[in-house]
């Protein structure tokens, strides 16, 4: 992975950015491309896209996770995950959706985290 300076519009200040490493050439089923992943993500993030990585900023933090790099910015709560199965550290990316640090699944919160009926 290498880390970057760039400018953001969205704050209006450089940010930094993790471009994570590319694909091996030699694997036959690469998961994922390399990707622009910003560590500034927080509550300035409010607009409908990301304008350094032309993503939702939920997809930006979901990139967070998914590549180990969640900063103390995004809650972080412990539940069962139903796609892996384990007892997991869920970080919470916006109001509805999480995202299980062990199989990196997103899940909607209601359904991880169902509110208490009195």
């Amino acid at each position: 992975m290498k880390t970057v300076n760039a400018y953001c519009s969205a704050c209006d200040q450089e940010v930094r950015l993790v471009l994570t490493d590319e694909p091996i050439a030699d694997d036959p089923s690469p998961i994922h491309d390399r990707e622009v992943v910003c560590l500034e993500i927080g509550e300035h993030c409010t607009g409908a896209m990301c304008p350094i990585g032309a993503v939702p900023p939920v997809v930006m933090a979901a990139r967070l996770v998914r590549n180990g790099l969640q900063t103390t910015m995004q809650p972080i709560m412990t539940a069962m995950c139903p796609a892996c199965d384990s007892r997991a550290d869920f970080v919470i990316v916006s109001k509805e959706y999480c995202i299980c640090s062990v199989c990196g699944t997103t899940s909607k919160r209601e359904s991880i985290f169902p509110k208490v009926m009195c």
